[in-house]
């Protein structure tokens, strides 16, 4: 990464394209204070993180960022709503984020499935879970790779129209994608292009 500056804001839908290879990966990394930048800044709700202790940092991560990884990254033995609850293990699970955690897979369409192991778990099926999972500590900025890879039509305009509503929500949501189908959206606030780990131009909407 050289000379990359841009923010997100609450309410904005940002989508970051880019070939394989242009860093659009390690961008989210470094967004979501998963990655310290080697020089620079990385601000989260205007809190500087580059300089923290990987423990503290992990704590702002936890409590300010959703990430629905390319992979997916759930644990196959666990079942859904466990899953789903993960990010507040370290706080301990209350009887409240249970409550959420259900309501969370209500809502995406796989309330019946909370009780699933998740290697048991259709593509479609995953891939909700872990946008549940990214949610349940409500957090203000929502980062998301390749959420429509492999996708159809119709999903596709499922996944679009959440996170329109998560943007319009007050979420800043910041998704990195070669899909077109989701540059191209209406609610689209404007597309970043990278190449080469460099961010070449700012647009809205996309051709």
């Amino acid at each position: 990464m050289a000379g990359v500056s841009f923010d997100v804001a609450k309410g904005e839908l940002v989508i970051l394209r880019g070939p394989s290879g242009s860093g659009k990966t390690t961008l989210l990394a470094l967004a979501g204070a998963m990655l310290a930048p080697t020089s620079g800044e990385v601000l989260l709700s205007g809190e500087p993180t580059s300089r923290l202790r990987e423990a503290h940092r992990a704590e702002a991560r936890r409590r300010k960022v959703g990430y629905v990884f390319q992979d997916l990254q759930l644990v196959e033995e666990m079942s859904a709503l466990a899953n789903v609850l993960l990010p507040r293990v370290p706080d301990g699970i209350t009887k409240a984020d249970e409550a959420r955690g259900q309501e969370l897979l209500e809502r995406f369409g796989v309330g019946a499935l909370a009780g699933t192991r998740a290697r048991s778990l259709s593509g479609g099926e995953r891939q909700r879970v872990a946008f549940a999972r990214a949610l349940i500590c409500d957090p203000p900025l929502l980062l998301l790779d390749e959420p429509t890879a492999h996708l159809d039509d119709a999903r596709t305009s499922e996944i679009v129209a959440e996170l329109e509503r998560l943007a319009a929500g007050g979420r800043a949501v910041l998704v990195a994608t070669h899909d077109r189908r989701i540059a191209q959206h209406a609610s689209v606030t404007r597309v970043l292009r990278l190449a080469a780990g460099k961010l070449e131009a700012h647009s809205t909407g996309d051709a």
